[in-house]
Parts: structure tokens; sequence; C-alpha cells
């Protein structure tokens, strides 16, 4: 893990207590070194009510079975279905063999009401007595509607699941239609460490689906623990970036006029983070720099997390950082400028949310143009960062505008969404290019063939490249850890602003294709240049949303 520090203002003015805002940058390498990731064990809590049957039931069958067909033979999977009852269709099995498990998705049948806690505690049960060594778990809980029987208090079900996260089982919510209670999901979600989604159409299952497994089967580092020690004289005033967080004081040393001199020591959490990935902490700080000390670093930042790929092993960093002092503070660095706008919109979203909720539209509005405003006037500073958080925002102004009845679940959505980052991240140290990269596989792609491939794709990154192309003319067989790398590498490519093609598919590749769904997820083009010209018309489009 790569640490960088950056101040808003660069300069320390001498001998004045100033404001300024720090921000804290924690890099995952894309690719680390290892031919096999941690084991996943994923536990599928499924509402079967009376209220799911037709289209959602069909479509959230079917993102199960695709889900199952992403997940390699060295994975597990448990699935609940619960309605007034819980049933237990498949307790923790590994997916060596993969058409009984779906075959049994396809057969979950609709009942009555909604026992969201049975069917939630069984699955978390399921993956507690699990015995697979060094895996990660996760159940992802489906729900159309509120609980009406079991446990209904939403407090207790959030104890529910930060006490199993502290057990290593992670949960993610997603919520379907327009009934379900979307603040007691996100509540869950958020003390579980996992994700809150939201699907206002059926045809969207199999994306949301899509993007929990391209977060979960690329995890880097889990439990991370931020320690942050300031120097004398410097004081946290906020952090902007949502995450729990502790301040203690250390007391240096007692004067004889009864003042000291103390530090201030900030313990953060900053939950899980992916591989290639980027989490950005922004602290809004008050500095007394008449009680300067020359020889003290301004900041030293440890850094502790267990390293999944690494046998879950303990690992830590630790780096010192220090910042010039002088008669003016410099020019406003670009950089911590994006980080709070993108924390400033995330913290908006919750007093418009709020706003909603108590009726007050026109304040909401008058918020919510604020934000747009803001990143409009700043989108030239990072146009694939801030350009993925305009579009956002400009649906919920459109959803605000038309009265939208899913506004309140588009609002927690996106809050939570934004609170982790960007959908795009801006890649100040390499040089992005919009060339065409082509990849010719050759043989068979297996799980020991993956490294090699992922490989060469990062270094192709570390060129600028984020337009490829993978031509399958001369690969009969794919396995579902090849579906995993394409799956991880298209999420590489579309966080730069890019896109992959995928082009020659051979009849029994084809076929893998199908039975995953990977179809309504990646590019498919019939031949090289149709893929070349697929990909030149998206550089083409692209160019034009950043020029705006």
């Amino acid at each position: 893990m790569f640490l960088e520090a950056k101040l808003e203002y660069p300069i320390i003015k001498e001998k004045e207590v100033q404001e300024n805002h720090l921000l804290l940058r924690f890099r995952t390498p894309a690719n680390p070194n290892v031919e096999e990731r941690k084991p996943l064990v994923i536990g599928l809590a499924i509402d079967k009510s009376w209220s799911m049957k037709g289209e959602k039931m069909e479509a959230v069958i079917d993102a199960s079975c695709a889900l199952v067909n992403w997940l390699t033979r060295h994975d597990a999977v448990s699935i609940v279905a619960y309605s007034a009852d819980v049933q237990l269709i498949q307790p923790v099995t590994h997916l060596t063999e993969k058409v009984s498990v779906t075959d049994k998705i396809r057969n979950i049948q609709v009942a009555t009401s909604t026992n969201l806690s049975g069917g939630w505690l069984s699955a978390l049960k399921s993956l507690n007595q699990s015995k697979i060594p060094n895996a990660y778990k996760r159940v992802l809980l489906l729900t159309d509607g509120n609980p009406t029987s079991g446990i209904k208090d939403k407090e207790a079900l959030v104890t529910i699941a930060g006490d199993h996260l502290s057990m290593g089982i992670s949960t993610t919510t997603i919520g379907v239609g327009n009934d379900f209670n979307e603040e007691m999901l996100v509540e869950i979600a958020k003390a579980g460490g996992g994700n809150f989604y939201y699907i206002d159409n059926p045809e969207n299952a199999s994306d949301i689906f899509f993007e929990e497994f391209g977060d979960i089967g690329a995890l880097y580092a889990q439990a991370i623990d931020v320690e942050l020690q300031l120097a004398p004289g410097i004081r946290l005033k906020q952090v902007l970036s949502e995450t729990s967080h502790q301040v203690l004081e250390e007391f240096d040393e007692f004067l004889g006029d009864s003042k000291t001199i103390s530090r201030q020591k900030i313990n953060l959490q900053l939950g899980d983070l992916r591989a290639d990935d980027l989490r950005n902490l922004v602290l809004r700080l008050e500095i007394d720099d008449r009680v300067n000390e020359t020889n003290t670093p301004f900041c030293e930042v440890n850094v502790s997390y267990y390293n999944l790929l690494k046998q879950n092993v303990l690992e830590s960093v630790k780096q010192t950082f220090s910042f010039e002092r002088g008669k003016n503070p410099g020019k406003q660095d670009p950089d911590v400028l994006v980080e709070i706008l993108i924390s400033n919109a995330s913290l908006g979203i919750k007093e418009i949310t709020d706003f909603v909720r108590r009726g007050h539209i026109e304040d909401a509005k008058t918020m919510l143009f604020g934000l747009i405003q803001d990143i409009r006037n700043n989108l030239h500073y990072a146009p694939n960062a801030l350009g993925s958080l305009l579009n956002r925002l400009l649906v919920l102004e459109s959803k605000m505008t038309t009265k939208s009845d899913d506004l309140h679940k588009h609002l927690f959505m996106n809050s939570q969404m934004m609170s982790k980052g960007p959908e795009k991240i801006d890649l100040k140290n390499i040089e992005v290019h919009n060339q065409i990269f082509e990849y010719h596989t050759v043989g068979d792609i297996d799980l020991y063939k993956c490294p090699e491939i992922k490989q060469t794709i990062e270094q192709k990154m570390a060129e600028g490249f984020r337009y490829m192309i993978f031509d399958f003319s001369h690969s009969s067989h794919i396995d579902s850890s090849a579906i995993g790398m394409v799956i991880q590498i298209v999420g590489w490519l579309r966080k730069r602003g890019g896109e992959l093609v995928v082009t020659n598919i051979r009849d029994s590749v084809k076929k893998i294709f199908e039975l995953t769904r990977l179809y309504n997820h990646i590019r498919v083009a019939e031949s090289l240049a149709s893929a070349n010209e697929v990909l030149q018309r998206i550089v083409y489009a692209n160019e034009g949303d950043e020029i705006v």
C-alpha cells in the first residue's frame, strides 16, 4: 500500500494561526504478484415473499445464477430463501460443480410474508460454521419490503451486522422496488462493512450483482486502521470524509504557566480496500505555527491492515510528512480541491436527504443546485472523477424536479457510493492516452494463466493505455478464473474512463459467455476491425464529454 499526504495550501504561514485541509491518499497496487486470491464464501439471502412474484424474482434468480458461475472452484456459496419461513436451499459448498446449485436457485418459489432477520441470520450462521480456511465471507441480503415477522427493530438489525463483521462476515444489502426501508438497509450495510444497492428496475439486477462481484473479487486489504499523529499546534477541526474516527490527546510537556504542549493522535477506520483502488481522506485542520518545533514532522501516518492476498497476514506501513513554511500559503492544490468537492458533495447529499424527509424540497433543490455548480466550475481539474459525480447529481436533480417516487432510495444509494469515492479515478502520475492496445490470447485461459495476463495488462495501463481489445481467436476454453480476471480488467479500465472489447469468441467460449451472462456487462464484437470501430466511437464520445 502506498501513502501520500498533501495540504490544500502547500506552504504553512510562519508564526500564524491558520486553517488548511490535509489530504491523505491510500493507493493499492493493481495486480499484486500472487497466483491465487483468497477464497470467497458468499451467502445469498433471497426474499421470496409474495411481492417478489414475477419479473422481480426471475431477474434475481438469473443474477444469482450468474454470480455462482462467476465464482471459481476455490470459492463456496450458501443460499437461503426466506418468506414467513426460512428455507436453506444450499448449505455451504465448494463450487466444483455448479449446475446443481443453479438448479436449486431456479426452483425457488414465492410464498407469503417477509422474515428478513430469519433469512439473514440463517445465511450468517451458515457462513460462520463453514470450515473453509483463510476465506473472505460476505452475505448478500436481498429484499423488496419491510420485515413483517422476526426481528423488525432497525437498531437490533444494525447490531447484528456489526457483531458479525467483528467475526469476519460482512453484509451487503440490496433493495428491490419501492417498498423497502432504505434507511434500515443502508445502516445494516454500513455496520456490516458491505455495500448498499438499489434495484429500481428488475433488468438492473444482473448489473448490481456484477458490480458487487467486481468489488469482493478484487479485495486487497481488510480492516484498515489508520493512526495519524499530528505535530504540536495542529488540531483536527473536521473529518470531511465519511469514516469513523477517535481523537486522543497526548501531552508532551507541562510548562510553568499551566499551559501544555500536546499532540493529537487520530485513529480512523477505513474498512476494506480493493486492489487498484484509491481511498482519500480529507481533514480540516487548525495550524498554530507559533508552537512550531522545527525538527518535528507535520504528521506521522501508520497504517495497518490484513492483506487478503497473503494469507491474511497483518501488514503495516509507516510514513512521516513535512511541509514547507513561509510567508505566503502558495497556490491552492487542485488535487486537494477536487477531494474537498467530492467530500462536500457526500456530506451535502446527507443534508439534502434530511431536507427531503422533512418536506423542505426547495431547500433541498437549492443545496443540490449549489453542489452541481461547484462541480461544474471545477470540472476541468478532474474531468473523470468529477464528471461521474456530476452525472449522479444531475440524475438526482431530475428526479427531484419530477417528484420521482424513488427519490429517497436514490439519495441513500448515492450518499453511500459518494462516501466511497468517485467511480472513476484520475491518475496524475500517468500520461493517459487514447491509443488502443490489442491483446491476443494464446491457448486455454485458466487459474494459472490469469496472473501472467493481468501482469501484461497492468504494464500497459502503466504506459497509459485505457482502451483495450481481447482477441480470443486462439483460445478454445476459459474457466471461471478467467471470467473473474476479465471482470477485474473491465473494472480497471472503466475507472480510468476507458473500456474493454472482446472479439473473435469461438463457440466453446461463447457458451461460457452466455452461461455467465457476460454479454450483458462486457462489450463483444464479431471481428478485430469492428472491435476497433466500437472503441473509436467510445473514444470520440468520451473526448466530447471531457471538453464540456
